[in-house]
């Protein structure tokens, strides 16, 4: 009979794990198809960081796309090989790579979540802590920018979901492996895998581990750097208005707060949702007799010790080790997840315990469970709901579907240039190179930003020169076929608005074009505009730079 009656709680024990564990896969099921829906349901419609690290990608699906474009050269370049031969398989299968940036989020949360619930299992055998655990990661990556973006860092997730697994599980040649993808995709995290492995005193598998990162790593930083040369130095960087405060990319000169907080050199904490915060207390936290065993907490201490190190010397050395903020983004994450999740439990097992030990309930306890369950609708409901966490997902929504049509119907070798924003998404949404954008002249290798400089520099120099030959001769230059201009470009204010100008190391040129504006000189492409505009919408306008050339050849003049 006592025989029968454990089969049963061993049957039951068993289906409610199995059921904590399904549970768990729906949350990134839910967030990836609302995710999903959304992304497919506008014609314009892209993620941020897809703009940089995706839309060149498409050469794969037409190799008449993006010619001769050095943007596009380098945004290849700099990616590892896993990173493009995942999509290079994909495009040769007919799935384009745009649309695979799509679909690959939801997988790779998937991956993610069954990694992740076994890795906290490992720590703590309780389903249900686990699962809280992948509820509470869902939640925070659903509502970044990252994972969306399936760019390289959206795998850092299941990667190093599956490499702690591995590692805890003792599987050291899994964590070999994991290693080697990682370095083939995020070469960046291996460092901190690395940490990890030697953390475990396995003098063999450490070697192994190192002989594993530099054969898959090298090669990567060998193409990079003969094709674009090395990164700039931390000197080179901080004489350089673009590195400085509210330059494109923000390092040096920001207050103290926000250097150690926030951007590329700051920790960048999760604060959504906030309970993750709660897991600090798990330290701290004491196990009634008779339940499971207390948390094995050694995974997490070692995943904090090595990313917080890694994260000092990437500051010491910078930018040797590329950005600081690297190496504890995701692992915070991960760490305050899992921690969180643990003590979530706790707080429910005790609140469940109290429930059954009441023989009676006054109204000062119905208003304690009303506001537990309140608390419980908060944590679980509010990060769901898709107006708040597609918010946080950084989707750039096209606002000039004539615009895009037209520059889609024209050759695919066409090249535009443009100084407004809107340049950005051009290649994007009409699959067109573009001269230059704020989003694409990183100044991180010297060989491109020069080139990007000279770019803008010229730009400029086009689109404000008070005389339309050295217009025209600018413009052809670079083989210009159209110009995107603002109805306010000739507007002093307008150039003040633009950070990515005023905040560079072209500065003072953009200074003078103010003064010489301010001054009433007229830009040449203000007195032509309305004879070479070959379609406007909103406070866009293109201009038809054979227009221009056709004008300046037969000597047309005009009055300002």
């Amino acid at each position: 009979m006592v025989a029968h009656s454990n089969i049963n709680s061993m049957l039951k024990r068993n289906w409610l794990d199995h059921l904590w564990s399904w549970l768990s896969l729906l949350v990134p099921l839910y967030f990836g198809l609302v995710s999903l829906h959304y992304a497919l349901s506008q014609a314009y419609l892209v993620q941020d960081d897809a703009r940089l690290h995706v839309v060149w990608l498409q050469q794969w699906m037409d190799s008449e796309l993006f010619p001769q474009d050095g943007i596009a050269r380098y945004y290849q370049t700099i990616q590892a090989g896993g990173f493009k031969a995942l999509y290079w398989s994909m495009a040769q299968l007919g799935i384009e790579p745009l649309r695979l940036a799509k679909l690959l989020p939801t997988l790779l949360a998937l991956i993610t979540t069954v990694y992740l619930f076994q890795f906290s299992l490992a720590l703590l055998p309780v389903p249900a802590a686990a699962f809280l655990a992948t509820l509470l990661l869902n939640q925070n990556i659903w509502f970044k920018d990252d994972l969306i973006s399936a760019t390289p860092r959206a795998f850092v997730y299941p990667l190093l979901a599956a490499f702690l697994y591995y590692l805890v599980r003792r599987r050291f040649a899994c964590c070999l492996v994991l290693i080697a993808l990682t370095g083939w995709v995020y070469p960046q995290l291996v460092l901190v895998e690395l940490g990890l492995i030697v953390l475990q005193r396995r003098i063999g598998w450490g070697l192994l581990a190192v002989g594993v990162a530099v054969l898959v790593i090298l090669p990567y930083q060998q193409q990079v750097a003969q094709e674009f040369g090395a990164l700039l130095s931390a000197a080179e960087m901080q004489q350089m208005p673009e590195f400085g405060p509210q330059g494109r990319r923000e390092y040096f000169g920001v207050d103290p707060l926000s250097f150690a907080l926030r951007g590329a050199s700051g920790l960048r904490l999760p604060l959504f949702p906030p309970i993750l915060w709660i897991g600090v207390v798990l330290p701290f936290l004491r196990w009634r007799p008779g339940a499971p065993e207390a948390p094995k907490l050694r995974p997490l201490t070692e995943l904090l010790l090595v990313s917080l190190t890694l994260f000092l010397l990437a500051h010491l050395l910078f930018p040797r080790l590329y950005l600081p903020s690297r190496y504890t983004f995701y692992s915070l994450r991960i760490v305050m997840a899992v921690a969180a999740g643990m003590v979530l439990f706790r707080i429910l097992e005790a609140g469940w315990r109290w429930w059954r030990r009441k023989m009676q309930f006054r109204v000062s306890d119905w208003v304690k469970l009303g506001l537990a369950l309140l608390g419980i609708a908060v944590i679980t409901v509010v990060p769901a709901l898709p107006p708040l966490f597609l918010s946080g997902q950084g989707w750039i929504s096209g606002e000039y579907p004539q615009l895009y049509r037209f520059l889609q119907q024209q050759p695919k070798a066409s090249l535009i240039a443009s100084l407004t924003p809107e340049a950005d998404n051009l290649p994007a949404f009409t699959l067109r190179s573009v001269l230059v954008s704020r989003e694409l002249a990183l100044a991180y290798h010297p060989a491109f930003y020069q080139l990007m400089q000279q770019r803008i520099m010229d730009l400029v120099r086009a689109q404000y020169n008070p005389n339309l030959s050295e217009t025209q001769a600018l413009l052809n230059r670079y083989g210009i076929d159209f110009l995107v201009i603002d109805h306010q470009f000739a507007q002093p204010d307008y150039l003040l608005q633009q950070d990515w100008l005023i905040h560079s190391s072209f500065q003072d040129q953009i200074d003078a074009t103010i003064a010489r504006l301010q001054q009433g000189e007229t830009p040449a492409l203000r007195r032509v505009q309305g004879y070479c505009t070959v379609l406007s919408e909103d406070n866009l306008s293109i201009l038809d730079v054979g227009c221009l050339n056709k004008l300046q050849s037969e000597n047309v003049r005009f009055t300002g």
